[in-house]
């Protein structure tokens, strides 16, 4: 696979983020491809505390019924299954809303863990880390045999 080529969960993030595309919708259309993207242990680091699964619904149902718009800024792999993700949000009258900029773990190619990344080369490092430190807990190690 040579690098220009998108993968699973790249294709499967552009995808869901196509959906905002100012337009309003009812999220149950769009259901399929939320459970698709994000995993059921999801774990998504908000500046207020986690947010859970069921919240992150709720908070995109409101988006896609206000027809909002997603505007991709980039994403990247920064690991094995771990990627740097930022984009931006633009209300239905054109208004940049917010920016999100996010550091992504996913396991079995869905989003299962997101934490905040400010933009600094610490926040990037220590995203870095705890998603290495997720990765290593959710190994299974046999022991006593």
């Amino acid at each position: 696979m040579n690098s220009s080529t998108p993968i699973p969960f790249e294709m499967a993030f552009r995808q869901y983020l196509a959906i905002f595309n100012g337009t309003p919708k009812r999220f149950s259309d769009f259901e399929p491809l939320f459970d698709k993207l994000y995993h059921n242990q999801l774990y998504l680091e908000d500046e207020n505390g986690p947010l859970s699964r069921k919240k992150v619904k709720a908070y995109h149902a409101q988006l896609l019924a206000a027809g909002w718009k997603a505007e991709l800024i980039h994403f990247r792999r920064v690991g094995l299954n771990q990627f740097d993700v930022k984009f931006r949000f633009v209300t239905n009258g054109g208004e940049e809303q917010e920016t999100i900029h996010k550091h992504i773990t996913t396991i079995e190619r869905k989003i299962a863990k997101v934490q905040n990344i400010d933009g600094t080369l610490r926040s990037l490092i220590k995203a870095q880390g705890k998603a290495t430190y997720y990765n290593m807990s959710k190994i299974a190690v046999p022991v006593g045999q």
